[in-house]
């Protein structure tokens, strides 16, 4: 089914170091930013909800390294009437990073075991059947490999920018920048993206700023925030949030070290449409309708061979890779009058 969708004290786990803080006052809300023992490794959550016994919503940021815990709590705290909203900085980004993760851990094995290990963190400490998960970017691939592997854990997958092959993302967004300078005659674009070439049958460029050069122009020509020259204005309302502020140095040296996640050839081999093409929870897979950055037009290939007991998928119009912070409103009402009501089974 294809759409368009118009529409604190928490109960501290053993292993959590740093205590929850009380909002208001209200012992059923969570407001609480803590560390946690995943995988091993120190790794920072941050939960808010309204009513602890909610179901939880566990979001998976991508990048890899593109840590964003404010993010929903500053865009989508509607979502708190009705989840437990838990944001996550990934081994080895956000505050999660430091000199203490390895760069041999970086791999895509060890993330799926972090997110398992969260997931059951998640479950025991609100007393939770299930939760929901929620992917962006390469957080999708994460998110769908954790349904794929554990469905009993998970009330539904929604993926948003949906990542499905790197090898031809990078290629369109490629085409998409090239396309766009030549419209606009913008010459600075089209020589320095005829100067790299488009990029080979694996997504390869000559060299590494490859990747940059055409990422910048993906970003200038509004196919990561729609309308805009990139995403700024978001990473500022990150990086002015208390939970960032002053980490602006720690944000950027985690980003760059979660680029060894390449270096793991089961990333650079990955095509979901043939290595997974079945999940047993229902699937929601959200689409901006401008976005370049990881090609609506792949999340739509792989909606289309993906089977799920339900499946839909669900446009927004004036979005490109971040429908939570462009379209804020309709993305709370998809996750709460479309995900959770059709979804959600403990109902009272």
């Amino acid at each position: 089914m294809m759409s368009t969708f118009t529409g604190c004290t928490g109960k501290n786990g053993n292993n959590t170091e740093t205590p929850g803080i009380n909002a208001d006052g209200n012992p059923d809300k969570v407001n609480s930013l803590e560390k946690v023992k995943i995988g091993g490794l120190e790794q920072w959550i941050y939960i808010n909800g309204n009513d602890d016994t909610n179901p939880v919503l566990l979001f998976v940021h991508g990048g890899p390294g593109y840590a964003m815990m404010p993010i929903l709590h500053q865009q989508n705290s509607q979502l708190e009437d009705k989840f437990v909203v838990v944001n996550w900085d990934q081994r080895g980004a956000g505050l999660s990073y430091s000199d203490k993760v390895s760069k041999k851990s970086m791999t895509l094995r060890q993330f799926d075991k972090d997110v398992h290990e969260l997931t059951q963190y998640l479950k025991s400490r609100f007393n939770q059947q299930k939760i929901y998960i929620v992917g962006h970017s390469f957080g999708t691939v994460l998110a769908l490999r954790a349904v794929k592997d554990y469905p009993e854990d998970y009330w539904a997958y929604v993926g948003i920018g949906q990542v499905v092959d790197i090898a031809d993302n990078e290629k369109l967004s490629y085409e998409f920048a090239l396309n766009m300078a030549k419209t606009y005659n913008v010459t600075q674009a089209i020589e320095e993206l005829n100067n790299i070439g488009q990029p080979d049958k694996n997504g390869n460029y000559k060299d590494d700023e490859g990747y940059e050069i055409t990422m910048s122009w993906v970003e200038y020509f509004g196919g990561d925030v729609y309308g805009k020259t990139g995403p700024e204005e978001m990473e500022y309302f990150m990086q002015s949030d208390p939970i960032y502020k002053g980490k602006k140095d720690q944000l950027e040296e985690g980003l760059e070290f979660s680029q060894w996640l390449f270096e793991d050839e089961e990333v650079l081999n990955m095509d979901l449409r043939k290595q997974i093409k079945k999940i047993e929870v229902p699937a929601y897979i959200l689409a901006g309708k401008h976005d370049y950055d990881t090609p609506f037009a792949l999340a739509q290939e792989y909606f289309n061979v993906m089977e799920a007991p339900k499946k839909e998928f669900v446009w927004f119009e004036y979005s490109a890779h971040f429908p939570f912070f462009e379209e804020p409103q309709m993305f709370n009402s998809v996750l709460i009058d479309k995900v959770l009501a059709e979804t959600y089974k403990n109902k009272p």
